[in-house]
């Protein structure tokens, strides 16, 4: 496969590829964080590894609902809470899966309850040095932030902090790109889990996969900017 990488991103690939065959992941992986770090991007890149369907708890709103996502705010977001809720909790009775969840899922202590009871509950970490320049583009495509100041959103992240310190691991993704935070995700999970599997349990088949998904995410940006409210 022709991809004109390293040997350094052959190396990287092949750990995923053993990651991805370990069979360690029976529960469903669950990506909290604060709006535009990259948690859909992530999750359609982790999902593609290990092999799993990919959910997004705003598009399983809007799909159930029949509603655009910037329909109920502002005067409706108590509504779309009560829907993102319902969402975690139908996506969860589902098989192990990838589930990215809207900025504001833990904020409703069922929901934070029932993610952590049953999934494997990531943050995925941006310094707010580092998100703060993203603001006026979050502002533009977050209904949630229109109208709000630089400072008040400072205390939103600092409030949703508070409630992403609950997930059982945080990585702190920065400015770097999609495949490599998906990786140190994965690294995260090893390190709870124990050692991986040896080389000779290796096959192509999987390694070829990963770096398939690896090469559709050399180009994303560093910084994703997602619409979860």
């Amino acid at each position: 496969m022709e991809l004109g990488w390293s040997d350094r991103d052959e190396a990287v690939a092949a750990e995923l590829a053993s990651l991805a065959r370990s069979g360690r992941y029976g529960r469903s992986i669950a990506l909290a964080g604060f709006m535009g770090v990259g948690k859909s991007s992530v999750g359609r890149l982790l999902a593609a590894v290990l092999d799993r369907p990919f959910y997004d708890t705003d598009d399983h709103v809007e799909e159930t609902t029949g509603r655009a996502i910037d329909s109920f705010f502002p005067d409706e977001e108590p509504l779309f809470r009560q829907c993102e809720a319902e969402a975690v909790a139908d996506l969860l009775a589902r098989s192990a899966s990838v589930i990215a969840l809207g900025g504001g899922v833990l904020l409703n202590e069922s929901s934070r309850r029932l993610l952590r009871a049953r999934t494997l509950l990531v943050h995925l970490h941006v310094p707010w040095r580092d998100l703060s320049s993203h603001i006026p583009s979050l502002i533009a495509t977050r209904p949630l932030l229109r109208g709000r100041t630089r400072a008040e959103i400072h205390r939103m992240y600092l409030l949703r902090l508070s409630t992403y310190r609950q997930a059982s691991l945080r990585v702190t993704v920065g400015r770097q790109g999609s495949a490599e935070a998906a990786a140190d995700v994965l690294r995260a999970i090893r390190s709870l889990e124990g050692p991986s599997p040896s080389a000779e349990q290796l096959d192509g088949s999987p390694t070829a996969r990963v770096l398939k998904a690896l090469a559709r995410a050399r180009s994303t940006s560093g910084f994703d900017l997602e619409r979860t409210v």
